[in-house]
């Protein structure tokens, strides 16, 4: 089997999830060179995939300056910096491995796909839920025919409070000004990218949006909180007490303790308190500059006159996607979290009759046995191991599969969340065609 290279350009909680497919399958994959702000990131790659001083570069352009050889690059770079980086990788012939969301920007986002379609080369989109078992399989049945034309998608998703506090309320995504992504982007483009990719029969042709910041919003504060939870008078009354909330819990401590610049294990209990009576991290949930919404829904109508939904509520006690698809002959239901659904078709006979001949479960824990050499898969439900597998099937020759985010299947989705936004913002229904 032959062997790919790459780079990493930031090397983060998602880079370092993609870049583990090194170490577990060396025989396939090489990392040949880091490039990151952080000196203590550099060192901590340096030792991981066993690199050399003059493979590690603290930015991009020393990088390029030097030509590196290999086969694609993987931007883990924040939301605001995937377009500048992106082009000019693109310009030195680099394949891409692009964190989502691709850009902020529709001008951008139809420039990255140009540039790319030009110069013949890939920009593979980490999309990571269409790789996992659960919605690879739902495609697979889709195109199979056995449902018929899809008429209605509905699909959920239920953000953790422990993550969608610690990314969006006092994260480093809680602001769109800061980060360049609304909530609707940063988090549920996996999402909006589901809707188009499981319906790709036809395209999306009008949006409208409902939203705003309404839980972790200044109006449902304690009366007499403070800023900082460090000094509230309301401290033991409330569950979301960074003091505890981040200090105990602990829940996301990769997002929590980044800022402090050193390696989680080596930071102290005392720094983690200095740090919170400064850091947005130890501001009260209600009182943050969070500019985002913690809940929104999203309706779509397509050319074929199907039409689906998305509701996503953050701050939920327990995580959960779950999806239901009508077709003209059957419909499937599921939850990712069982990774099992259910698959009913239409026929003439009584109800009780028709859920007892005409229903197939696909339990997915017992139908596959896992590929990795642990035989366990974590990371968005297995999606960051396989998109990887996808990815370098992809750049020996071997051809994609059902799932492969390409850019130009993958800019539908952002389009949806684009017009998705305009929409909320402006209370009306906007089509597609408006930001094209």
């Amino acid at each position: 089997m032959e062997k790919k290279t790459c780079s990493i350009l930031g090397y983060g909680d998602r880079s370092s999830k993609y870049s583990k497919y090194a170490l577990d399958y060396p025989e396939e994959l090489e990392v040949v060179a880091v490039i990151d702000i952080a000196e203590h990131k550099l060192k901590l790659a340096k030792e991981v995939f066993n690199l050399t001083e003059d493979a590690l570069f603290n930015n991009l352009d020393e990088f390029l300056a030097k030509d590196i050889k290999c086969d694609f690059v993987i931007n883990g770079t924040m939301d605001s910096l995937h377009y500048e980086t992106s082009i000019k990788l693109l310009n030195k012939g680099y394949n891409l491995l692009l964190e989502k969301p691709i850009t902020a920007n529709v001008n951008e986002l139809l420039k990255i796909q140009d540039l790319a379609n030009k110069k013949n080369l890939r920009v593979v989109v980490c999309h990571v839920l269409r790789y996992t078992m659960f919605y690879s399989k739902i495609k697979e049945v889709i195109a199979s025919g056995v449902i018929g034309k899809v008429v209605n998608i509905q699909m959920n998703e239920h953000v953790w409070h422990g993550h969608f506090i610690n990314a969006y309320v006092r994260g480093k995504w809680r602001s769109e000004k800061e980060c360049g992504s609304g909530l609707l982007l940063a988090k549920c483009c996996h999402d909006t990218d589901l809707l188009c990719w499981l319906n790709s029969d036809t395209e999306p042709v009008s949006v409208s949006s409902f939203g705003s910041r309404s839980l972790y919003a200044p109006k449902n504060a304690p009366e007499g909180a403070t800023e900082y939870c460090y000094n509230c008078p309301k401290q033991s009354q409330c569950v979301f007490n960074a003091m505890d909330f981040e200090l105990n819990k602990d829940y996301c401590p990769q997002y929590t303790w980044a800022d402090i610049n050193k390696p989680i294990d080596q930071i102290t209990h005392e720094e983690k308190i200095e740090f919170l009576k400064k850091d947005s991290y130890g501001k009260c949930v209600y009182k943050t500059d969070m500019d985002i919404v913690d809940r929104q829904c999203v309706s779509v109508e397509y050319e074929n006159g199907s039409i689906s939904t998305l509701n996503m509520v953050g701050g939920a006690t327990i995580a959960g996607r779950h999806i239901h698809i009508i077709g003209e002959m059957g419909e499937i239901v599921g939850y990712i979290e069982e990774n099992k659904f259910v698959v009913r078709k239409f026929f003439a006979c009584d109800r009780e009759e028709q859920l007892k001949q005409n229903q197939e479960v696909y339990d997915l824990d017992k139908l596959y046995i896992l590929e990795t050499k642990d035989q366990s898969v974590t990371g968005h439900y297995g999606g960051d191991f396989f998109i990887m597998k996808d990815l370098l099937k992809l750049l020996r020759g071997e051809g994609g599969s059902l799932a492969t985010t390409d850019i130009n299947d993958s800019v539908k989705g952002h389009l949806v969340c684009y017009a998705a936004e305009i929409a909320r913002k402006e209370k009306r229904v906007v089509s597609i065609n408006e930001l094209k």
